[in-house]
């Protein structure tokens, strides 16, 4: 029996796990992650206490596993940014997904790309998060910074370079600096120019489903390893999701976490050919990409909702309220954009709002509002998808959010397709374990490996009656947003124009 190390990097929480060939995970340790954030957007990991987690909670899972582990491979979150110095020092903290201190840099990225253009090479619409939109932040926020940068490093070559000392990546999270060229999976060397930096600035670029180094023999020690272990880097958290969760052959997933992404595993590079820019194509593996979307909030409304509404109920509790109400929340819609929003329909300088509050509304119904707000968000993706000739057949739905049945008979209404749980809540971790064994020789393909591995759970069909008020309910979300839009420019105007006590008083 052979065993692969698999460390997941989320934006909450890091996971590390022994995963044997069956699917199985033997040994797992998850250790919660500090994000840092301030008033202005800021959102961040300490670099320092990411590395201290991981040798705190590799040793923990290793033992008795000290000989035989075959592989270490990484699953790791987009939108990571940390730029380092010539002597690999970290010059500030590692910028996560959620960071919205960007988004006042868009019309600096407008002036320089061409949004169309951008597109059409990388596969990424115009948005904040992109790395692209960070670098210029970063020279004009913090130009101290930018001048000493010697790397710009994302999760995964953050951690290559504290494993081996070299700085490595792969497509799926080099995908998001809206640096890469999508159709052949290398650095787009005109955009970077353009950008006014150095290639030499990025991480080397490697297939994640090949072996690109070992760990040095002093941190195998650190770890409790026995052995010195070889390294690949396998795709995003997101990506493993759709491989550890069977998303191709006319199927998608959905992982409804702090974040949530509706996306498919594809054969070729698929945009949107409307021009709106609706769908994120990512690089995956040779061959394989990843289509679909994301949005920034899902899960994160909900912990906001129990923290500041709810009182503190538990997310059963609120489960049990949302149930009490029907389909369409009694007119009450939520619009969930605490975080902004990367589709450009919706904008980056998006906000949270409830529409329709009348006096007979109650935090059940608000509750409801926020599971079908989210699950519009994501419908807003597949309607996408559709309209570019990709006809889904089913779901499969991940993350810690699939454990609320309420939650996902909701979707399977507004998606109109069945949607089945993934059986295992860590179909992350063997999705990266489907590759690492792919290429280890135990299976001949993902293919395969995935009918062995993957696990599904139960299954909800669409309601008939249901189907037709999300219909009904889904487009007046998206009309809404249309006449969204311009308010939500005059509201941050609004706000920039206020002195810092008036703005925050």
């Amino acid at each position: 029996m052979k065993y692969v190390l698999v460390l997941d990097v989320g934006t909450t929480n890091m996971k590390v796990a022994i995963v044997n060939e069956k699917g199985d995970i033997i040994s797992q340790e998850v250790k919660k992650i500090n994000l840092i954030q301030s008033a202005e957007g800021a959102a961040e990991h300490d670099p320092q206490e990411l590395w201290a987690n991981f040798l705190d909670i590799s040793k923990k899972i290793i033992t008795n596993f000290e000989g035989d582990i075959s592989l270490l491979i990484f699953s790791g979150y987009q939108f990571g940014f940390l730029p380092i110095d010539k002597k690999g020092n970290s010059l500030m903290n590692m910028v996560t997904l959620l960071d919205t201190r960007s988004q006042n840099i868009m019309n600096e990225v407008k002036e320089r790309f061409s949004f169309e253009e951008i597109y059409q090479k990388t596969g990424c619409p115009p948005a904040f998060n992109y790395t692209i939109a960070r670098i210029l932040w970063l020279k004009k926020e913090k130009p101290e910074i930018f001048a000493k940068t010697y790397k710009f490093l994302d999760i995964k070559s953050f951690f290559t370079f504290k494993l081996t000392g070299k700085c490595y990546t792969e497509p799926s999270l080099a995908s998001v600096t809206q640096l890469l060229d999508i159709k052949t999976q290398k650095w787009d060397e005109e955009l970077i120019k353009r950008l006014g930096i150095e290639k030499d600035q990025l991480p080397d670029l490697v297939p994640g489903n090949v072996i690109v180094d070992t760990v040095k023999k002093e941190i195998a020690k650190e770890m409790g390893l026995e052995k010195v272990v070889p390294i690949m880097l396998g795709v995003y958290d997101g990506g493993a999701m759709i491989l550890g969760m069977g998303g191709y052959k006319k199927s998608a997933v959905c992982n409804l976490g702090t974040t949530a992404m509706f996306r498919s595993a594809y054969n070729e590079p698929l945009l949107d050919k409307t021009g709106q820019f609706r769908l994120q194509t990512y690089a995956l593996l040779p061959g394989m990409w990843a289509i679909g979307g994301a949005v920034n909030n899902a899960g994160v409304v909900l912990e906001w909702f129990r923290n500041n509404i709810s009182n503190g109920m538990s997310y059963d509790q609120i489960n049990e309220e949302a149930s009490k109400v029907k389909a369409g929340s009694e007119g009450l819609i939520c619009f969930p954009f605490l975080t902004g929003e990367r589709d450009p329909r919706i904008g980056s300088l998006s906000t949270g709002s409830f529409f329709g509050l009348k006096t007979f509304h109650n935090l059940s119904h608000m509750a409801r509002s926020i599971y079908e707000g989210v699950g519009y968000g994501l419908n807003m993706i597949k309607t996408a998808l559709e309209e570019n000739d990709v006809n889904l057949k089913r779901l499969t739905v991940g993350g810690s959010g699939s454990k609320s049945d309420v939650w996902v008979q909701i979707l399977a209404n507004i998606f109109n397709i069945p949607v089945t749980k993934s059986k295992t809540e860590n179909a992350t971790l063997i999705g990266e374990s489907m590759v690492a064994f792919s290429q280890l020789g135990v299976y001949k393909d993902i293919e395969q490996a995935g009918e062995v591995m993957i696990k599904l759970g139960k299954s909800f069909e669409p309601q008939t009656s249901s189907v037709k008020t999300y219909e009904v309910y889904y487009n007046f979300f998206v009309k809404m947003i249309q006449n969204y839009r311009d308010m939500y420019t005059l509201h941050t105007q609004l706000i920039n124009s206020l002195g810092e006590e008036e703005k925050w008083q």
